[in-house]
């Protein structure tokens, strides 16, 4: 919340004022917050935030006016940062005197802290600069431990940074020697100690005279390596390991007990893919299909016919030879009244060829006539015929619109369907690269449109075999399957689709199935490479 401070400033008991960010607040203000100024760091509700006072020597306060107020967990670390960022603002600051000097150095140095820098380097830079422009040191590296191990190392300037692997060597000396602090260009010294003697090459070839370890303070932390320090090391560069754990946090150890066991658990969490993965699991095909009666008789039109009256609709429960449908055929009751001319007509020549006694002309005329009547019977028939029946007591699955009375029908049109019990079976439609893996016996569950509330067990009865539609001519092809558990609520026409049990393989060849018949058939297709 710090890099939020809407103002930040160094006061004294006199109000005198030192404008580090933002503009000061009124000297009103400034004397409400007078009881603030106490030897150890303070912090009260301020207008709708929140003012840290944190002490500085000598007699000096460091002011910090928050946007909002933080809650009580989060106020005591918020106080101790603000007490080591304060401190390095004071030393970067300098001395009272220099006021005008400490205010654009402090200005600088909050800038960076108000808008921290994305990556360690740029600001081991930023800040060895500030610590050669104060002439507290004239260079500056830093660097983490792992153990008794250097880490990570940051450097200040290029020519450090070319010869990053001898002060990485030199802190391994220095780690095994007890962790010495401090180091002057001292040849003679150098023979009786290795990082003495490492450690006076390194300023010879710097051009220093003395070099400075601050080692981490705990494990995980920051250390820094001063060159040209005084000692003990004064201003900002006392305090350099602390304010670049504020502005740039390491984890610390045991800080986050994931960072210790993410590698076991992306280990176990590997595995774990792995065997599921390479677990043997029936394969799962998903394909469309659509529900059918298993059993089913239909009542069809028998010739050319108007439609006069439909006696029932889909869904009705009809009994065998109950009326469904009434039609007319105006040729054929053309026909029988032509016939039953005839017949009439034969009989009065019949009779006039006997009062003639011509009997060969009686013979051929009551020939003529059976032929008439036997014409006119068929013609009744197939009359009689228009009136279609209930062929099975069942549910009627299908049947001519009620709307379409008056209209004609050809030969051959199904008139009614009846569904003969409560059987469906399941019409799948397959790809060409699924047909090999469905297998006569297979088993799986269905979902239909409508009714997703419910699964089907459904098993296959034929294998893939390939249908062309008489109409459009395509080609498709399909399986049945039998629907095992049907109930009520099922009815013909309803789509939907089945995920059916193929053969066991690895779960992850299942998963990419489709993927590797792609790649090996363009790489048959392209390469010649079968695999």
């Amino acid at each position: 919340m710090l890099d939020q401070a809407t103002s930040v400033f160094v006061t004294d008991a006199g109000q005198t004022v030192l404008r580090v960010l933002g503009d000061p607040p009124s000297p009103a203000d400034r004397a409400a917050m007078a009881d603030l100024l106490q030897d150890r760091p303070a912090a009260r509700r301020f207008g709708g935030g929140m003012v840290l006072s944190v002490p500085l020597p000598p007699g000096r306060w460091c002011l910090w006016l928050l946007p909002a107020v933080p809650s009580l967990t989060d106020l005591a670390p918020l106080l101790g940062r603000a007490q080591a960022l304060s401190a390095g603002l004071a030393a970067a600051g300098g001395s009272r005197k220099t006021a005008p000097d400490a205010a654009a150095r402090l200005a600088g140095l909050a800038a960076r802290l108000k808008a921290p820098l994305k990556r360690p380097e740029p600001l081991v830079q930023f800040l060895g600069e500030q610590l050669v422009e104060t002439g507290q040191a004239s260079g500056l590296a830093v660097f983490t431990l792992k153990g008794a191990k250097p880490g990570k190392l940051w450097s200040s300037d290029a020519r450090l940074r070319r010869h990053a692997d001898l002060l990485r060597g030199f802190l391994r000396l220095a780690a095994a020697s007890g962790m010495p602090k401090r180091f002057e260009r001292d040849p003679a010294a150098a023979e009786a100690d290795p990082a003495q003697l490492e450690a006076s090459l390194i300023l010879e070839r710097f051009g220093a005279a003395s070099l400075t370890l601050q080692w981490p303070a705990t494990p995980g932390a920051y250390g820094a390596i001063l060159f040209d320090a005084p000692e003990p090391p004064e201003g900002l560069a006392a305090d350099l390991p602390a304010l670049m754990q504020l502005m740039r946090p390491l984890r610390q150890a045991g800080e986050a007990p994931v960072a210790r066991w993410w590698r076991p658990a992306a280990a176990v969490a590997g595995l774990a893919l792995a065997i599921f993965l390479l677990w043997p699991v029936p394969q799962r095909i998903t394909l469309s299909g659509v529900a059918v009666p298993a059993h089913s008789v239909v009542a069809a039109l028998g010739t050319d016919a108007t439609l006069e009256a439909m006696l029932v609709r889909v869904g009705d429960q009809v009994t065998e030879g109950q009326p469904v449908a009434r039609f007319r055929s105006q040729s054929l009751s053309e026909q029988l009244a032509q016939e039953q001319l005839t017949v009439v007509v034969e009989e009065l020549n019949a009779q006039a060829a006997m009062a003639e006694n011509d009997y060969g002309a009686v013979q051929l005329h009551q020939s003529r006539r059976q032929i008439a009547e036997a014409r006119a019977a068929e013609l009744r028939r197939r009359l009689e015929k228009l009136f279609l029946a209930a062929p099975a007591t069942g549910r009627v699955i299908s049947a001519i619109a009620q709307n379409t009375i008056g209209a004609g029908f050809t030969a051959g049109r199904d008139v009614v369907t009846v569904q003969t019990d409560h059987d469906f079976l399941m019409v799948l439609t397959l790809s060409r690269v699924d047909a090999r893996r469905l297998v006569e016996g297979a088993k799986g569950e269905a979902l239909f449109r409508g009714l997703t509330d419910a699964d089907y067990p459904v098993e296959i009865l034929t294998p893939p075999v390939l249908v062309r539609d008489p109409q459009s001519g395509d080609e498709r092809l399909e399986a049945t399957a039998r629907i095992l558990d049907a109930d009520d609520r099922l009815m013909a026409g309803l789509t939907g689709y089945a995920r059916m049990q193929g053969e066991t393989t690895p779960r992850i060849l299942g998963l990419t199935h489709y993927l590797i018949e792609y790649a090996r058939i363009t790489a048959w297709t392209y390469l010649g490479l079968r695999w």
